[in-house]
């Protein structure tokens, strides 16, 4: 049987850099994987190498990975340094943590897409492998691409605590895993038809702070932007996204400006921007992803010196619920930033993880202490709805 076969290790991989000229990669299943949409996906920033390894038994294919390799610098972990503690040794631990910090300026390979919060990189063709199996696939495939091509360090990205079922033997390889900030998923009651089913879902201190939202953003009318709107506003658009991107705290790789007019090319009815409108000056915008199930927020694009008076950023997350609802999807993904503000609308946090090794036995000793110490920024997570209410008592 096929699992029987793989426990013998007789599995081959193929390293594919043309995503075109490969036959076995999907055409057609969730959009993330499809070949057409990882072509695309190259062309984002230049900085980024994308690859695919296929993995096969025989002949037949039955996953592939989708790598990319871009360069990384330490200081964007700095987020993750637990911040507010009064311990002389916590804040010793912290300055040497910085510090190397400082010196890390790696090539770095990430099996996942950078670029699409929750997308993993792993594709599988079949369901006939137990978990422990997977995971030694995942790790010779690591190898493999690491005799291939030259890189530092590799991640493995956007796993849940379900997909780290049997990963025990890849920690005896040597990496290390360690927590991320989580994934914000927002779950669409099917009773829902508009946003005001949603507004009578919530307690009364919610509904009530939601109007005011909305009553701050009267001035804020909303446009969904076809192709030529995108193309006329580029620049506007473009810089609306970098005021986000420069205030993240954390990020590996960042889009072009061509980004956005492309996919919407590529993807007419799958991938989608709406503007946000005041006085017919573009003061935000949000990205989005259709699948058949639900959306996937992209990229969120800000004026933060209009944001506080007319509640932008809040605007924006309740259009997203109500676009979901409207499309009648099943869930909304919301990505990780914004923990906090994101429970208040009714977004539940699923924990998200990585594994991380160095190629070099020494500087991956260090890496042990790093991933140890590190943790995503803590955030009280709100319960907006009448049913958890109900529930807690």
């Amino acid at each position: 049987m096929f699992y029987q076969q793989t426990e013998k290790s007789s599995f081959q991989f193929k390293l594919v850099g043309n995503y075109q000229t490969s036959d076995n990669q999907s055409k057609s299943g969730p959009l993330f994987e499809q070949a057409d949409f990882l072509v695309h996906a190259a062309k984002i920033n230049p900085q980024v190498q994308h690859f695919i390894i296929e993995v096969s038994v025989k002949g037949e294919v039955f996953a592939h990975f989708y790598f990319q390799i871009m360069p990384f610098k330490g200081s964007e972990l700095k987020s993750y340094i637990p911040q507010g503690e009064n311990c002389l040794i916590n804040k010793t631990m912290e300055a040497i943590i910085d510090l190397a910090l400082e010196r890390v300026n790696w090539n770095l390979a990430v099996l996942g897409n950078v670029f699409v919060t929750g997308d993993n990189g792993q594709y599988w063709k079949t369901d006939k492998l137990t978990d422990r199996i997977k995971w030694k696939i995942i790790e010779e495939a690591s190898d493999f691409l690491s005799t291939q091509l030259k890189f530092d360090a590799l991640l493995i990205s956007d796993l849940r605590e379900e997909d780290l079922a049997g990963h025990r033997g890849i920690l005896s390889s040597g990496y290390r895993l360690f927590e991320v900030e989580p994934d914000l998923i927002f779950d669409i009651d099917p009773s829902w038809n508009t946003f005001n089913d949603y507004l009578g879902s919530v307690v009364s201190k919610y509904r009530v702070r939601t109007k005011k939202v909305l009553k701050n953003a009267t001035k804020i009318s909303v446009k969904d932007l076809d192709l030529p709107n995108i193309q006329d506003q580029e620049k506007e658009i473009y810089q609306l996204y970098k005021n986000v991107m420069n205030n993240a705290p954390f990020k590996l790789a960042e889009i072009n400006n061509f980004y956005f007019q492309n996919f919407k090319k590529a993807y007419p009815k799958q991938f989608f921007v709406r503007g946000f409108y005041l006085d017919e000056k573009l003061v935000g915008l949000i990205s989005y992803f259709e699948d058949t199930e639900c959306l996937h927020l992209n990229f969120i694009g800000l004026d933060y010196s209009l944001n506080r008076e007319y509640s932008i950023y809040q605007r924006i997350l309740y259009d997203a619920i109500e676009q979901g609802i409207l499309a009648e999807k099943k869930q909304i993904h919301f990505g990780r930033t914004a923990s906090e503000i994101k429970t208040s609308v009714g977004a539940k946090p699923v924990k998200a993880y990585s594994f991380l090794k160095h190629n070099n036995k020494i500087p991956n000793l260090a890496i042990r202490p790093l991933t140890s110490y590190l943790k995503p920024e803590p955030f009280e997570v709100r319960h907006p709805f009448k049913s958890e209410q109900k529930t807690a008592l």
